[in-house]
């Protein structure tokens, strides 16, 4: 038994990594050609396309890793069932499970190898292709950060509402600031024209503060200029938008964190963290719908068959894992479900075509 999951893994890992390559290969020429008009009517130099697709390549291994497991799944089975070699198998008492643990095994491998390159690599590579591909090749402008409006943040006993936030100059407009009481009793709101940051502090202009007694009128001072404590600094009111690819699962859990906690709306980001791990999880679910196609039937469809069912397969797993990440970000299903939908649906397919396998 230990000679045959030795083979059969071998085979597997060597018809993964064929599949591999012939995808990222497919991959890489079709984005060439997709962009090498705006390479060349830009001027773009050859060393920085080169640079370019570089920094690009561990994303798109990433991307057709899955494709390849189930290409790799396919073929070996479905190599030796053409062969008999599987009927043989059967005869001799090996039992279905003895087919598929060695190859399960080096899927597991492989996913673990996928987290850690999703951790690890591809945020920092994905940040440098944009950059590569914004700056030196487009020759777009650096921008150094974006303006923001109607910023809420909520704190402890406090609300701070901006209507403006100039990062360029580390300058708000239109503050205000409401404190309460721990009953949520209003105990006074600051309002300022604006206010810059400044010797690590924020100093406002044209404010005023009013205190709201328990009893009487409410009391109101006005100020020129005065310096106001904020735990926010100008870094924290910087909430661009950050693009999910160019984060691992740690920063992404860290910003929805810091998101949220400010009162804004972290269904994109939380979605993407989820996606963190169900995506590389695919490789699994591939494994369990590859292996059933290929030893469905005695003898195997051969390797263009088997081409043409990951192809297919993988285009098909895509679009509804993608149609239901979307709805994810943009608020219509939780994070969490949205994230593993997909994958739920094609693994409970998987392990019903396993199922139904003679064994």
């Amino acid at each position: 038994m230990k000679i045959l999951s030795r083979y059969l893994a071998r085979e597997f890992t060597q018809n993964f990594f064929l599949g591999l390559g012939a995808f990222s290969t497919i991959y890489l020429v079709v984005d060439f050609f997709e962009r090498i008009n705006a390479f060349l009517f830009n001027k773009a130099p050859w060393p920085m396309i080169g640079a370019y697709f570089l920094n690009k390549f561990p994303a798109i291994l990433f991307q057709v890793t899955p494709a390849a497991v189930l290409l790799a799944a396919m073929i070996t089975l479905g190599v030796m069932s053409r062969h008999n070699e599987i009927m043989a198998l059967k005869s001799g008492g090996v039992g279905l499970w003895s087919l598929v643990h060695p190859i399960l095994g080096t899927v597991l491998l492989i996913f673990v190898g996928q987290l850690g390159l999703n951790e690890f690599i591809i945020p920092s590579t994905n940040q440098n292709a944009r950059v590569i591909r914004d700056l030196v090749i487009h020759k777009k402008k650096p921008v150094a950060a974006f303006k923001q409006s109607q910023v809420w943040i909520r704190g402890p006993h406090r609300i701070l509402n901006i209507q403006l936030i100039r990062p360029e100059t580390n300058t708000l407009e239109g503050l205000t600031l409401y404190r309460f009481k721990p009953n949520f009793e209003l105990e006074q709101r600051v309002d300022a024209r604006s206010a810059r940051w400044k010797d690590g502090r924020w100093v406002l202009t044209d404010a005023s503060v009013t205190d709201f007694k328990r009893k009487g009128m409410p009391a109101r001072k006005n100020y020129r200029e005065m310096a106001l404590t904020l735990p926010e600094t100008p870094a924290d009111l910087q909430i661009a938008e950050k693009n999910p690819d160019e984060m691992n699962f740690h920063e992404l859990r860290e910003y929805v964190h810091k998101i949220e906690r400010d009162g804004y709306d972290a269904s994109k980001y939380r979605t993407a963290m989820h996606a963190a791990i169900s995506f590389p999880f695919t490789t699994v679910i591939m494994a369990f719908l590859g292996i059933p196609l290929a030893v469905r039937k005695e003898r195997g469809a051969g390797l263009a068959r088997g081409i043409a069912y990951s192809v297919l397969i993988s285009f098909v797993y895509l679009v509804v894992y993608s149609f239901v990440v979307e709805l994810g970000k943009g608020g219509t299903l939780s994070p969490l479900l949205a994230a593993w939908l997909g994958n739920f649906i094609f693994a409970m397919v998987g392990v019903y075509l396993l199922l139904s396998v003679r064994h």
